[in-house]
């Protein structure tokens, strides 16, 4: 996983050796991390192991310029797009500027370069993505604390065993029927309590290649089916779906991440009335299948082989179910049919906490 250096790391792009070891020298005593780049390639290469925390490019180089470098940036998608960029340009340079700034660019310095104004221009810049920082952290925070109100409020109606664990999956929730699975020793159930009074998941579901996988990645879902545990003869599944966007390991902030772990006995996973869930969606019958099968913890995959369908007749059904359900991610609509299914309640969504 990338990570940006303690110190604000400033990449500098420049292809005259004299000017490009000058801006180094002074980014450098004024207490930032700098670090040279000849031209794009070279730039690239750079990128391929830290994150900066801004980039300074001249425009004009040989091979890719500045304005392509920069374009390519923001047309990634990647944590690379929102890093702040500040063009060189020359006097004579006007359109260059014009096109820059249309590109994402969010400041310019002028050559030959005034080095007061270029830490001005880093230090402002810097602040103020310091502050869109916070500001996103704040309501991160508060999205954090709905999801957590709705969730905790809804799995714990459930007879499903159902936990939310964040990205290390450290338990944060533990509905009712789940606390009937916890042991005092950590090799005997799925779940233990350990000296802390902390329910853990066993170390088997934390280590599985398949779940490592999954958190290191960026899909929604994904589920491993156990042996016995403790000398009982039941098998179980264990699901993990996620609560929000997935942002990948890759993200700088994938910490933030937040998981449904639904706990299932292979021999009792059945819907208990799926005559309430089609009565109260008005579920098709290829509907109420997929349904069923989402509750069983199939992928998207699974679940087109299972019913003999493409990838997308499958998406078509699950974009009906989430029409009719109100639910926008896998997490909420599995939720949704197992509370219904099994308690006849109504989740709620984020837009109605």
């Amino acid at each position: 996983m990338l990570k940006p250096a303690p110190r604000p790391v400033i990449l500098c792009v420049e292809d005259e050796p004299v000017l490009l070891k000058d801006l180094c020298e002074v980014l450098q005593e004024a207490g930032y991390e700098a670090i040279g780049a000849r031209d794009v390639a070279h730039a690239r290469q750079v990128l391929a192991q830290v994150v900066p925390t801004m980039i300074v490019c001249d425009i004009t180089m040989p091979g890719p310029s500045g304005l392509d470098f920069l374009t390519a940036l923001r047309q990634q998608g990647s944590p690379l797009s929102g890093v702040p960029f500040v063009l060189l340009t020359g006097l004579s340079q006007r359109e260059d500027v014009l096109r820059g700034r249309l590109a994402g660019a969010d400041d310019y310095l002028v050559k030959p370069v005034d080095y007061d104004m270029l830490l001005a221009a880093v230090a402002s810049r810097l602040a103020q993505v310091q502050r869109m920082q916070v500001a996103h952290q704040s309501e991160r925070q508060r999205h954090a604390e709905v999801l957590h109100f709705q969730w905790t409020n809804v799995l714990d109606k459930i007879s499903q065993c159902a936990l939310v664990c964040d990205a290390s999956l450290n338990v944060r929730f533990v509905n009712r029927a789940a606390y009937s699975l916890c042991r005092s020793n950590a090799q005997d159930g799925l779940l233990s309590v350990n000296a802390q009074g902390q329910v853990v998941l066993h170390p088997e579901i934390v280590r599985h290649p398949a779940v490592s996988g999954f958190l290191a990645g960026d899909q929604e879902a994904v589920k491993v089916d156990l042996s016995q545990r403790g000398g009982e003869s039941r098998r179980w599944q264990v699901s993990l779906l996620a609560l929000g966007e997935r942002r990948g390991a890759q993200a700088l902030d994938a910490s933030g991440e937040s998981f449904v772990v639904f706990l299932s006995d292979l021999a009792q996973r059945q819907l208990h009335n799926k005559a309430a869930l089609a009565r109260r969606f008005s579920l098709t019958p290829t509907e109420l299948q997929v349904a069923s099968l989402l509750t069983d913890g199939l992928t998207k995959q699974e679940m087109s082989v299972q019913m003999n369908v493409s990838a997308a007749t499958m998406a078509y059904h699950l974009r009906n179910l989430f029409g009719k359900t109100g639910t926008k991610r896998q997490a909420e609509l599995v939720a949704l049919l197992m509370s219904v299914a099994w308690n006849d309640i109504v989740l709620l969504t984020p837009d109605k906490v």
